[in-house]
């Protein structure tokens, strides 16, 4: 007996979606050979997970490990009901002849999702899953990720987006009485929002009045994710460097100006209200390395990744800024998932792509994240012992071990001095100031 299984969605070779979208497409069940099931499920899920442990070592020298989790569902639809002449039965053996079956499934994406994500210690994932269960054998499960990318518009989440931003820092080497003169960073940026495919312009201005001479600089673009726990107080942290660029050093009482341009790369967006146990940061950071056996300094700054870029255009009745950030609630919609007798049928509540209105907006490309550098290992939320794993052409494993790499989009677009200048003069005049 073999049974393979093809997941495939309509009008999307790639499987990414945007939050409030419909994800549609086709199951086919291809059957060698005559096979009896109990029932046949299709199930759409979207989920956030996170997983480590800790070891610690008492004054006994027993070393004891404690393990942290936290999970969040966010699509959690499911297909197991008697139709007439349909697959998807319960409750008594139904023969499956062999051949192809096929079956065409819609599904709404609520709007509050959050983005996919692969990290070390957690991750968002958006799967679609058929599960066979026989009797008196191993249930086989065919499994097919896809990318879901949470809606980041930069002209709606306020104009503070648009003004340059200033940062600065100063370092003296030596201690009292032989303390030397301080040595100044000032770091810029013309804006403060940008998107995967854009290139930020960073301006350092180096100002060298000690008597330390400076090897190296270094500017980098750090995304910062942080993980929670759902039964604890519990945090763990990581960086990743998505885009870095090295520059020569500084001799002592000098000053010198230098421009790094930071291309960003396929990146997830910046989320902080979406997921109750991951929440995703960016920042610029500048680095110098001195001389000698110095501690090196840096200077740094936040930043904004979206995936709608700025425009010319102000954007009328822009989102304000929370005061404190809250978790965006919603309910489980078990009934989102239907069948589709009609394999020409539009889906219902069609989104449209979410910079679509705006002509000047050239549709992005989509791109493998870049900061995934190593399998991720994360436990089972919901173990499933009694599940077999089966090769298959939408998965080669199972739902949880399915190793997959989401696509974030990344636009073809370059960001004038002219265009910059513009923007920085709309936003002071809105806003009064540029200086943080």
């Amino acid at each position: 007996m073999v049974v393979s299984c093809e997941i495939d969605f309509r009008n999307n070779t790639l499987g990414t979606y945007y939050a409030g979208q419909v994800i549609s497409g086709t199951v086919v069940l291809n059957v060698e050979e005559t096979i009896m099931v109990q029932a046949v499920i299709l199930k759409i899920r979207g989920y956030a997970a996170t997983y480590w442990t800790n070891s610690k070592t008492d004054v006994e020298n027993k070393t004891t490990t404690e393990s942290y989790s936290g999970h969040e569902d966010y699509i959690r639809s499911k297909l197991r009901n008697k139709l007439n002449n349909s697959l998807f039965v319960q409750s008594i053996e139904v023969a499956l002849d062999p051949g192809s079956h096929v079956y065409n499934f819609a599904c709404q994406i609520p709007a509050v999702c959050p983005s996919s994500f692969e990290g070390t210690y957690g991750r968002v994932r958006y799967m679609v899953t058929v599960k066979l269960i026989r009797p008196w054998k191993f249930d086989q499960i065919f499994s097919r990720p896809f990318t879901v990318l949470k809606v980041m518009d930069l002209n709606r989440e306020g104009l503070f987006l648009r003004t340059p931003a200033h940062s600065e820092d100063q370092k003296t080497y030596n201690c009292w009485p032989c303390r030397s003169e301080p040595l100044r960073l000032h770091l810029s940026l013309p804006q403060r929002g940008y998107v995967p495919g854009q290139t930020m312009p960073v301006t350092l201005l180096v100002t060298n009045d000690s008597h330390v001479r400076l090897e190296e600089i270094k500017a980098s673009l750090v995304m910062m994710v942080l993980y929670y726990s759902q039964c604890s107080v519990e945090t763990i942290s990581e960086r990743f460097v998505v885009s870095n660029k090295q520059g020569e050093g500084v001799t002592k009482n000098s000053k010198k100006e230098f421009t790094f341009d930071l291309h960003v790369p396929a990146t997830p967006p910046t989320c902080f209200d979406l997921c109750r146990i991951i929440q995703i940061a960016y920042q610029v950071e500048v680095e110098t390395k001195a001389k000698g056996w110095h501690i090196n300094e840096r200077v740094h700054m936040p930043v904004t990744i979206g995936n709608v870029p700025l425009t010319r255009q102000l954007q009328q009745q822009p989102r304000p800024i929370p005061v404190e950030v809250e978790v965006v609630s919603q309910q489980l919609n078990e009934k989102a998932l239907v069948l589709l007798e009609d394999p020409d049928a539009q889906p219902p509540l069609a989104t449209p792509n979410p910079w679509a209105v705006d002509d000047t907006i050239p549709p992005p490309s989509y791109a493998e994240a870049m900061h995934i550098v190593r399998p991720v290992i994360i436990r089972p939320p919901r173990p499933t012992s009694t599940s077999k794993k089966v090769v298959n052409p939408s998965c080669t494993q199972s739902e949880e071990e399915c190793d997959f790499t989401p696509l974030y989009a990344v636009f073809d677009i370059t960001t004038p001095i002219e265009q910059l200048q513009d923007q920085q003069h709309t936003a002071e005049n809105a806003n009064g100031s540029s200086w943080i």
